[in-house]
């Protein structure tokens, strides 16, 4: 049997967070962006806040329109989902794959939050109030010299 494709039928605009990635810090020079320290976990630094950067990338397929910017923003939570930090909304303009929208923010978490080592962070790109790519990241304790 032959099911008959309808060649009419289009997608209607998908928008995929195609990077999502943690670093110690970032810089910018010459309009292109450099993150450097690429992290896989966190080691809270013993001395106040520990800092990183979220940066995340989103991209439109052909369908994908620009009648309306969407609103992105990065979400750090706990293992059981508590609001550690996010960041401020961004708007996204999302029009086609030529057009992605990339945002850098960063944040603080006290070093007391990782205490006893073991706990995680979840780190997501929400696009639209939607979850659209996350990762977990281990806290890790501080390396003792």
């Amino acid at each position: 049997m032959v099911i008959p494709l309808d060649n009419e039928r289009t997608c209607e605009g998908v928008v995929e967070c195609t990077a999502l990635v943690l670093a110690e810090g970032c810089t910018e020079l010459e309009g292109k962006l450099t993150l450097f320290g690429i992290l896989d976990e966190i080691r809270p630094s013993g001395g106040g806040d520990t800092s990183f950067v979220v940066y995340a990338k989103f991209e439109g397929c052909e369908h994908a329109s620009d009648s309306d910017p969407r609103m992105a923003r990065i979400l750090i939570t706990d293992e059981d989902g508590v609001i550690i930090d996010e960041s401020e909304e961004f708007s996204a303009w999302l029009d086609g794959p030529e057009n992605s929208t990339t945002i850098v923010s960063g944040f603080g978490i006290p070093d007391d939050f990782g205490e006893g080592g073991g706990r995680v962070l979840w780190v997501e790109a929400i696009l639209d109030d939607e979850a659209l790519a996350q990762t977990a990241v281990r806290l890790r304790e501080p390396y003792n010299v």
